[in-house]
């Protein structure tokens, strides 16, 4: 504890005591003849008029205090109003050009002494509590009674406007002793509209003595847990008359666009087939490149934190795989793209941006080539957007919204022939539709090639969604931009298109987990990245065991990636050596089982795929097994968070779990020739 300059040196009040404190939301002072004159006036034997002036500063205050008309002062607590009647006193504490037109509460008279032969008050100690600035404090004139008083500096901690799932800086009030006997304080706490957004430090004031001029401090810090006002007060337990100090505490929580989604035209950021953002060269077996994200692709050159890329490897002279993780750090036991000898196939990641704006793409064994096309990017903290600045995921209702094997549809796609594909989530939501979250399939295709996946508006960019040969089954996920279909029927419908680059025909199968609004709709999610961190492997008994045929395992995410805010991972999930042909589902415990996969799986072979994996209570999903042995891998790249705030009172979310929005479409799906 430290004292207060020009406070500590003071000599405390000693008997007989003149003194006036006024503490409240408003005032919070401390008068007595060694700062302030102090004066009283006589109303008679009903009342008095108490003063306290200080001619440097200009402060002066008031307290009007007088018996019910025909009564006279008398000790005990009594109830008031400011003018008083027939059975309430009169109290009325004013100040500093401010006061109150009607207030209420209570006067305490503990002492009181007259004149014998004019009966004018000689000495009164009383305390007084006013309901208007919650004003209360200690009169005394001339009385041997002691009084306990502290004050606060300031008396309210502004602190202004802070992003959500940030902090301000640590602001500090400060408490002093300044009655004749010492102040005694209790256990500091927060209470009010929202405690939880505040946190206190630095604590000195809890179970404190202070003699008069001493001082403690207690520090504050604020992390608002939704946007809009964030009020809460700080109270300390003391022993004056009132029983405690309170300090108001404000600020305005603002959503940023930290978390939110950017899409962009799929652009080709590498190819080491031809030189661009590396050498043209494979990449060797046990070898790093260091890809530039950042700047690039329609990604900003700052502020990015994670970056969606589909990866493509082709050539490979043995079996492999990729991991991609951020610059800078240790590589993690993870893996994003497992691939044979003289394969090509592709996985989307999602990867948190590192150093410089760049990543590290590992390859464990042999020499291949190395693809890589960016489809967005998630926005850093950047206190200089708006929570619009990007789009924020909503999962829905997983389900199958194209199926070319459907007798309906008309047959496969024919080379260069594409499908525009409309979804629908009512009026409110579509027109707030930026990208969709999909599973794109591949399922027997006649000739080797790739399928393209992009708006669906004029010629498709120079980037493939997945590649396939021939009679084969390619899952790939894919976030996709997309674009108004009007031919889709109705008034039009948001839409993707999906292509199919190949010299044969192929079946067509995309199955939607999610979409990305506009920032606008309520109740959407933010994407938080992490380390690249592997939370299932059941090889080694990790998370689960190994699947022995068909069935559901349950897999609970660890609290190093999951908390109490998520709502679904970022995953990259891996069958390994299944059996025979199988397929995985993954979704949330306590959800309905999908009618969708995954991960489809052929005999003996390792197959990873992305997926936005949704979590139920305890933060736990479910792993479905169509059949025969197989092991899965399961690495999380980031998590998908609510943030407080971004829904509306009264507004609907497809987080309010009364069940996922599902895609109700009329629309039509429209083939078309490739340009």
């Amino acid at each position: 504890m430290t004292a207060l300059p020009g406070v500590a040196n003071a000599a405390a009040p000693t008997a007989p005591y003149d003194a006036f404190t006024i503490n409240g939301s408003v005032w919070n002072y401390s008068f007595d003849p060694g700062n302030a004159t102090i004066a009283l006036g006589g109303r008679g034997p009903e009342g008095f008029d108490f003063s306290a002036t200080t001619p440097g500063s200009g402060h002066w205050f008031h307290a009007l205090v007088a018996a019910p008309q025909g009564k006279t002062l008398g000790l005990g607590t009594f109830p008031t109003t400011r003018m008083g009647d027939a059975t309430h006193y009169a109290l009325d504490v004013f100040g500093d050009g401010v006061g109150c037109s009607d207030s209420s509460g209570s006067v305490t008279i503990h002492a009181l002494t007259r004149d014998a032969a004019t009966n004018a008050i000689t000495s009164i100690a009383a305390s007084y509590y006013q309901d208007c600035y919650d004003t209360n404090g200690e009169i005394r004139w001339h009385s041997d009674q002691s009084y306990v008083n502290g004050i606060r500096t300031p008396s309210f901690l502004g602190f202004g406007t802070v992003d959500v799932g940030h902090s301000s800086p640590v602001q500090t009030v400060t408490i002093t002793s300044s009655g004749s006997s010492a102040l005694k304080l209790g256990t500091a706490s927060l209470g009010g509209a929202v405690p939880d957004a505040y946190t206190i430090t630095g604590d000195t004031c809890t179970n404190a003595t202070l003699q008069y001029g001493q001082s403690c401090t207690i520090g504050v810090r604020g992390q608002p847990t939704a946007g809009g006002d964030q009020d809460a007060t700080l109270t300390v337990p003391d022993n004056t008359t009132f029983g405690k100090r309170t300090i108001g505490l404000g600020m305005s929580g603002r959503l940023d666009a930290e978390g939110t989604y950017v899409p962009v035209i799929p652009s080709r950021l590498l190819d080491t087939r031809e030189g661009n953002g590396a050498p043209k060269a494979p990449l060797g077996g046990g070898q790093t490149m260091y890809l530039q994200v950042t700047g690039r692709g329609g990604v900003p050159s700052s502020k990015v934190s994670a970056v969606v890329l589909n990866m493509t490897v082709t050539g490979p002279t043995s079996a492999g795989y990729l991991t991609v993780y951020p610059t800078g750090i240790t590589r993690p036991t993870a893996s994003n793209l497992n691939f044979p000898a003289g394969w090509t196939g592709a996985n989307a990641v999602t990867v948190p941006v590192g150093t410089d704006g760049q990543v590290d793409i590992f390859n464990a064994a042999g020499n291949v080539h190395v693809i890589a096309d960016v489809l967005g990017y998630y926005y850093a903290y950047d206190d200089t957007h708006t929570q619009w600045a990007g789009g924020q995921y909503q999962p829905t209702l997983p389900e199958r919204v194209l199926d070319t094997r459907d007798s309906a549809f008309g047959g496969a796609l024919a080379p260069s022939e594409y499908v525009r594909i409309p979804v629908s989530y009512g009026s409110a939501v579509d027109s707030h539709i930026r990208a969709l979250a999909v599973n794109i399939t591949a399922v027997t295709p006649t000739m080797g090639g790739f399928v393209t996946a992009w708006n669906g508006i004029g010629p498709p960019p120079t980037a493939s969604t997945l590649n396939f040969t021939p009679g084969s089954v390619v899952p790939n996920f894919a976030v996709v931009p997309t674009a108004w279909c009007f031919q889709c029927g109705g008034g039009g419908y948001p839409s993707i298109g999906v292509g199919n680059y190949s010299g044969g025909y192929t079946h067509i199968v995309v199955d939607i987990f999610g979409f990305y609004d506009d920032g606008q709709l309520p109740g959407g999610l933010r994407f938080h990245p992490l380390t690249p961190t592997r939370i299932v492997d059941t090889r080694d008994g990790l998370g689960a065991s190994t699947f022995t045929g068909t069935g559901t395992k349950t897999v609970t995410a660890p609290t190093a990636v999951a908390g109490d805010n998520t709502y679904a991972l970022v995953t990259n999930v891996t069958g390994v050596d299944p059996a025979n042909s199988t397929y995985l589902s993954l979704w949330a415990t306590g959800d309905t089982k999908p009618t969708v996969s995954n991960l489809n799986l052929t005999p003996h072979e390792v197959r990873p795929n992305a997926a936005f994996v949704p979590v139920g209570p305890g933060n736990k999903f479910n792993v479905f097994n169509a059949a025969w042995k197989v092991d899965v891998v399961i690495d999380v790249s980031g998590t998908f968070e609510f943030a407080p705030g971004s829904a509306l009172p009264g507004q609907v979310s497809s987080l309010d779990r009364q069940g996922p929005l599902h895609s109700g479409s009329t629309g039509t799906p429209q083939r078309q020739t490739l340009p």
